[in-house]
């Protein structure tokens, strides 16, 4: 009797313990949004991790679907949209009209959805290595504006002007990775998660050792480096805009794929803009912000704005580093 008491009190630790409950971890990457998305799950059920990996990544394909411009996918998508501009109302997707209000609503004019004909150029002159004129810049950005679109909040569509069209490109990665990772979170079997979307991060649970999620910060200079290691807790999102991931070079200058509405042309105040918040969609939304504006400027949003950090290296290489993140970003010597 007092052998099995023992057998029984040593199963009840590795119980309580864990130790029968060896946590599982399931990875799984994709091409989505012109981009590698990966989705890392750990729990204790191998099964359940895959089937809400999977889940994750039709939730993130239903938003890259919907938002994307160049491709069609369904009847009230983005690309639809845009080919009806100057027809009259369109409906279009949930997804969609979110993230068409948030464009035509928020309160930065340096964010603009509108930009489809200004990138339009800078992409077909990327092809040949050539460098729009000022009258063809000003004559794609004349069909621009958020007075070139309207919606309808009672029917559900929006409207475009005649040669006018939207690009998502600033906020819609972001949607989708809070999108897949709200999918993610009601499964209570998955413990922990880490969901990148070529750069537009979110982390959820904690790691299991308890220690934070590590993200390096790429080097806008050095693809071998990086400017040193952001330790994230769980909810967190961060996201990095730069002029070293899309661009191409024309007697030594760089044009990037960012493009900053007030010139039509890419911008040029930073090199690198990392935004940190509990929103990947805001991460994402103030990456892009951050980058275009005045160093000045974009200093003075992160400071105004709740629940938000950020990370911006200027033209010159000097790196600010916003107050919050100062205690958890170790940087590189």
């Amino acid at each position: 009797m007092k052998k099995l008491l023992i057998y029984f009190l040593i199963v009840s630790s590795l119980l309580t313990t864990g130790c029968f409950f060896k946590q599982q971890s399931y990875n799984d990457t994709r091409f989505l949004m012109d981009t590698i998305i990966s989705i890392s799950t750990t729990g204790k059920d191998q099964a359940s991790l895959k089937s809400t990996t999977d889940e994750a990544f039709i939730a993130f394909n239903d938003v890259a679907d919907e938002t994307d411009r160049y491709t069609s996918h369904n009847p009230n998508d983005l690309y639809a949209l845009n080919q009806h501009n100057g027809q009259g109302a369109f409906a279009v997707g949930d997804h969609l009209y979110k993230l068409i209000t948030m464009g035509k609503e928020e309160p930065y004019s340096a964010i603009e959805i509108s930009l489809g004909p200004v990138i339009d150029l800078w992409r077909a002159h990327g092809e040949n290595k050539t460098v729009p004129t000022d009258e063809e810049i000003k004559t794609a950005l004349a069909k621009c504006g958020r007075d070139k679109f309207t919606l309808d909040k009672t029917n559900h569509t929006a409207s475009l002007a005649s040669d006018s069209s939207l690009d998502l490109g600033a906020i819609a990665k972001g949607y989708a990775v809070d999108y897949a990772a709200s999918v993610i979170t009601k499964n209570k079997a998955v413990t922990s998660a880490l969901i990148n979307a070529g750069g537009n991060i979110k982390v959820i649970g904690t790691k299991e050792d308890g220690s934070p999620w590590r993200i390096g910060i790429q080097d806008p200079r050095n693809a071998q480096k990086v400017l040193g290691v952001l330790a994230l807790q769980n909810g967190q999102a961060i996201a990095t805009s730069g002029d070293y991931q899309r661009y191409y070079e024309v007697n030594g200058v760089r044009y990037c794929h960012i493009i900053d509405p007030a010139t039509g042309s890419p911008a040029r105040n930073a090199i690198s803009a990392t935004a940190v918040s509990t929103s990947a969609l805001t991460a994402d939304f103030f990456s892009t912000l951050l980058f275009i504006l005045p160093h000045d400027e974009a200093i003075a949003v992160v400071e105004k704005t709740p629940q938000l950090e950020a990370i911006i290296v200027n033209p010159e290489g000097e790196i600010y580093v916003s107050p919050g993140l100062q205690k958890i970003f170790t940087k590189e010597n």
